[in-house]
């Protein structure tokens, strides 16, 4: 999309102003929309330094797929069912629009081999800075998304 969101994300973590590792491109769907919510980016952002001191080397997190339109997740169910169904696509998704943008699929790997990080390996510790967390995919990835965060957020500002 020709440099379409090709803008580092920067946020206040801690009360400091971080740019983060993250580009908002990262969560762009296929049409290049994107939306995501401050807290999504803080969350992967504090989650990405633990790791890299858990693992003692430094770690990168692949987002996979944030944001969703109706189009997008009817598409994405068409490919892998609706859950009522027996699927994995959740009819009253987190990703959907209508959230603001709180909810990310990634996968982590480390930064030197590629080799991913099994997503049980660390969905314990992700769930340290989401507030909903599903990590037994089979493809090693992660669901995460912050369904609660953002009120705290709003009482902070």
């Amino acid at each position: 999309m020709n440099r379409r969101n090709d803008v580092h994300l920067a946020v206040k973590i801690d009360g400091n102003w971080v740019i983060t590792h993250f580009n908002l491109k990262e969560f762009e769907n296929k049409h290049g929309w994107v939306m995501i919510h401050k807290s999504v980016i803080v969350s992967l952002e504090k989650l990405r330094e633990e790791l890299a001191k858990v693992f003692n080397e430094e770690i990168e997190i692949i987002i996979t797929n944030s944001t969703r339109t109706h189009e997008d997740l009817n598409s994405l169910a068409k490919k892998l069912g609706w859950t009522d169904k027996g699927g994995l696509v959740s009819r009253n998704s987190r990703h959907l629009e209508c959230y603001g943008g709180i909810a990310v699929d990634f996968y982590v790997r480390y930064k030197q081999s590629k080799k991913r990080i099994p997503s049980p390996q660390i969905g314990s510790i992700c769930r340290k800075y989401f507030d909903f967390v599903k990590a037994d995919y089979a493809d090693c990835h992660i669901h995460a998304d912050n369904r609660t965060q953002i009120n705290k957020l709003k009482e902070e500002e």
